[in-house]
């Protein structure tokens, strides 16, 4: 249960980072707003958003070990995916490897197999191949240009700085209607871009599960800023009232002319 949207602007100089703070367990039965923003810093300049039912604490913390004096973000991309692809190597052992044939290390897998009976190594190979680790990274920064790359399944990575925004979770179908709508493109300017950013959040609330509470970041060359509160609350009046009157075309002076309140980003957050 989440929504995680980032975006390109300024003509590539900047990323703007969008999340809820719903999560829910496995099951469903229980969905809270929790405290802390679905964002871990990763460099000085880059930052990490989860989405799924599993997260994994232990993953982004190894990859942001990995990742000190990383300064391109494809290379931190990198050290993403390997990680991530551990941690499901490891999580296939527990789940898959172990119960079904007392298996506890791949090098154990594949030096086996030749021993073990052809069903059980199908129905092995199958768990392996269909395993799913339930988890999604959003990974946005700048170096010499703004960038977003997604990480899922089973360990694979994929770029969007060409679309210039990424929306994941619950609400993404709604979320990507928005910027289809705008035309979106990385040439958009700070402010317009984060009223986009904005209008997609609160309409991917309306999957259901995505929480009302809104966190955004913005990274530059001079490192990342969390929104603050009160203009979160002005992009909501705008919003609404856009809403209420019909009134999706072009910007006025609210937007052009807004005075972004910006904040250096907890250090609880590292």
């Amino acid at each position: 249960m989440t929504q995680l949207i980032g975006a390109i602007c300024d003509d590539g100089k900047k990323v703007i980072t969008l999340s809820d703070r719903m999560v829910s367990t496995g099951d469903m039965t229980l969905a809270f707003e929790h405290p802390r923003i679905k964002a871990m810093v990763i460099t000085q300049k880059s930052v990490v958003m989860t989405a799924g039912t599993v997260h994994e604490p232990d993953l982004l913390r190894q990859a942001k070990e990995r990742a000190k004096g990383k300064e391109r973000i494809v290379e931190i991309a990198d050290i993403l995916k390997e990680v991530y692809q551990e941690f499901r190597e490891e999580h296939v052992v527990d789940e898959v490897l172990r119960p079904l044939a007392g298996i506890k290390s791949f090098a154990e897998w594949h030096g086996k197999q030749r021993s073990l009976h052809d069903g059980l190594v199908m129905d092995l190979n199958q768990g392996i191949a269909n395993y799913r680790l339930g988890l999604s990274l959003l990974l946005a920064g700048v170096d010499n240009g703004g960038h977003l790359i997604r990480i899922d399944d089973p360990g694979i990575y994929r770029s969007f700085d060409s679309l210039s925004y990424c929306c994941i979770g619950m609400g993404d179908r709604h979320a990507d209607n928005v910027y289809a709508w705008y035309k979106y493109s990385s040439a958009f300017p700070l402010v317009e871009a984060l009223y986009i950013g904005f209008e997609a959040k609160k309409r991917s609330e309306m999957a259901g599960g995505v929480g009302k509470l809104t966190d955004i970041l913005i990274m530059d060359t001079n490192g990342i800023k969390e929104i603050c509160p009160g203009t979160i609350n002005i992009l909501e009046e705008i919003y609404y009232d856009r809403e209420s009157k019909s009134e999706r075309a072009g910007f006025d002076k609210r937007i052009t002319e807004l005075k972004i309140q910006m904040r250096e980003l907890e250090s609880s957050q590292d």
